[in-house]
């Protein structure tokens, strides 16, 4: 089942209801201060738009998409790309950033799962525009490239962190090997909330659970690797042990004495 074509059922209304959800988050990015996050975000939507539209779509057309005649598929795959890549990309580095707290990160992780679920549901109880678009993606032979860019890139991170402890390269420490158990469940968290969310909406149509647990476990995974590294880059202050502060000699300055 895993190499089944992913459907994918929605509203037109759907699409105004996720751009609302975008604008919201992009609005908590801002006030929050979290500009990085937003940059990561921003690059999410390349990426996603570059793989959809351009290689899916345009290049392997393993990408189908009925919109009805209503908007055309290369404007349907910049607003897909867009919305999606701007809250999965601009999330995971919040889940990164060591100085953000965890209950403001549980409070994004609500808002994440919470808007994908709520927007999904009022598509469907509200019938604002419920002209339907149909989503298809032909998964033969590109489940087989995901598997290695998740697997290369989590050895290749374990292979390097490994590679620290024994040199004298001090731009980063060695990280603990839990940190790689919790990149992984960020990467799960990302998918599987879009992929729950879909599937409750009754927007993921055929439901398989092979595919919810790949598309889980593997989809954003796939990136996480090389987002992280960027992140680090960003942030290495955060990944290295400060140097012990040098002592101050302060001079005391001498102060003649005189008596008459």
């Amino acid at each position: 089942m895993l190499w089944v074509d992913v459907h994918r059922l929605m509203d037109i209304d759907f699409i105004y209801f996720d751009l609302l959800l975008v604008t919201i988050w992009i609005i908590a990015l801002l006030v929050r201060k979290r500009f990085k996050a937003l940059l990561f975000g921003l690059f999410g939507y390349a990426v996603v738009f570059i793989t959809d539209d351009v290689f899916w779509y345009t290049i392997w057309k393993t990408r189908e998409i009925n919109t009805s005649g209503t908007i055309g598929p290369h404007l349907f795959l910049a607003y897909f790309s867009f919305t999606y890549g701007m809250i999965m990309f601009s999330y995971a580095p919040i889940m990164f950033d060591k100085k953000i707290s965890k209950l403001e990160k549980g409070f994004w992780s609500i808002g994440m799962f919470g808007g994908w679920l709520a927007i999904g549901l009022m598509s469907q109880a509200i019938a604002w525009n419920d002209t339907a678009i149909d989503i298809v993606r032909h998964m033969d032979g590109i489940r087989v490239g995901q598997i290695l860019m998740v697997a290369l890139g989590y050895i290749a991170l374990i292979v390097m962190n490994g590679l620290l402890k024994y040199t004298k390269w001090n731009y980063i420490d060695a990280q603990p090997w839990w940190t790689f158990a919790y990149l992984f469940a960020v990467g799960i968290f990302i998918h599987l909330s879009m992929e729950a969310t879909l599937s409750i909406a009754g927007i993921r149509q055929p439901f398989f659970v092979g595919v919810f647990i790949y598309n889980s476990i593997m989809e954003f995974n796939s990136g996480i690797p090389y987002l992280i590294v960027m992140w680090i880059l960003l942030n290495r202050k955060d990944y290295r042990t400060p140097e012990p502060a040098e002592d101050l000699i302060l001079d005391t300055p001498k102060v003649a004495v005189l008596t008459e």
